[in-house]
């Protein structure tokens, strides 16, 4: 077994505790049983969603703004990813005006491919939200566990994050790990999930601690060794976050989210330069309630 990390806590990939995803390749064409799998899981793992050349593509684009942004490190190759030894944040975010900078990412995203794989799965035209996010994930970090509702709430609750890892992105890398089932948890729904941050002004993260989140909401958690043209679909009440990057490169990924275009929209995320969200940027830990005051009320 390997071992992983999520923050401070350590973590046998293969054990009680930490599964491998459950694999829903071969049902890409089986819209019927991959929705099954989205109500019993509130996921779906898929290998070779997305053409590998075109991950690369988009890879390439990402790189030659990385190394153009001086983020890579100046004497090693570009395609190496290699964090540069001054660059000390922990990711470098490609959301917003940026995207311009990546034309093979916007076809990944919303692409005939793409968009007829939803269009299938919703039986319903489909809709990709506005705003896009993209992470260079840098050495030493994580994304404490937390569910993507709280962030985009206010339109249908019939919306799926789709993540994918832009190259090959082994467990050691860091990529996303879930809580399966947790989509489904009635306390959790009705409390943390019902959070908008815009308003509510809280941190965040249900819990940073992998064993936290086991003893609370449930176990085993599940993640994989993703490799260029996988994708992760989950349901935006799943309780999701990431292992800690472990090596000397960036994770680089993308995540945007998908729903009928006949439901209703959060506003904060479509239109020509959507905000996701207004405030966090202008707020410091201190302006945000614990959330542990939170859970002690919720009793979770």
């Amino acid at each position: 077994m390997t071992t992983v990390q999520i923050g401070d806590r350590e973590l046998e990939f293969g054990s009680d505790e930490l599964v491998r995803l459950r694999d829903s390749s071969e049902h890409l064409n089986d819209p019927e049983t991959l929705r099954k799998r989205l109500d019993e899981d509130g996921y779906l793992f898929i290998r070779g969603f997305h053409d590998e050349a075109l991950v690369q593509a988009a890879r390439e684009d990402v790189l030659t703004h990385l190394d153009d942004e001086g983020l890579l490190h100046p004497n090693e190759p570009a395609e190496e990813a290699l964090v540069h030894p001054d660059w000390t944040a922990d990711e470098f975010d490609m959301s917003g005006s940026s995207w311009t900078h990546y034309p093979n990412l916007e076809t990944l995203i919303n692409g005939d491919e793409t968009m007829s794989f939803f269009q299938r799965l919703f039986d319903a035209k489909p809709f990709v939200l506005d705003r896009k996010r993209g992470r260079a994930k840098a050495t030493g970090y994580f994304t404490g566990f937390h569910v993507d509702r709280i962030f985009m709430g206010r339109g249908t609750e019939d919306l799926y994050t789709a993540w994918r890892p832009i190259g090959d992105c082994p467990v050691e890398m860091g990529p996303l790990v879930l809580c399966p089932g947790s989509h489904d948890h009635d306390r959790l729904r009705e409390t943390y999930g019902q959070l908008d941050v815009d308003v509510d002004r809280v941190d965040p993260f249900f819990s940073r601690n992998p064993y936290d989140v086991i003893d609370t909401i449930g176990g085993p958690l599940a993640t994989a060794d993703f490799r260029a043209g996988d994708a992760l679909i989950f349901d935006t009440y799943m309780l999701h976050g990431s292992l800690t990057n472990r090596t000397d490169r960036f994770r680089i990924s993308v995540d945007t989210r998908y729903q009928s275009i006949e439901d209703p929209v959060d506003p904060r995320w479509v239109g020509a330069d959507p905000v996701g969200q207004y405030n966090l940027d202008d707020w410091g830990p201190e302006d945000l309630t614990p959330i542990a005051e939170l859970r002690e009320q919720w009793g979770l």
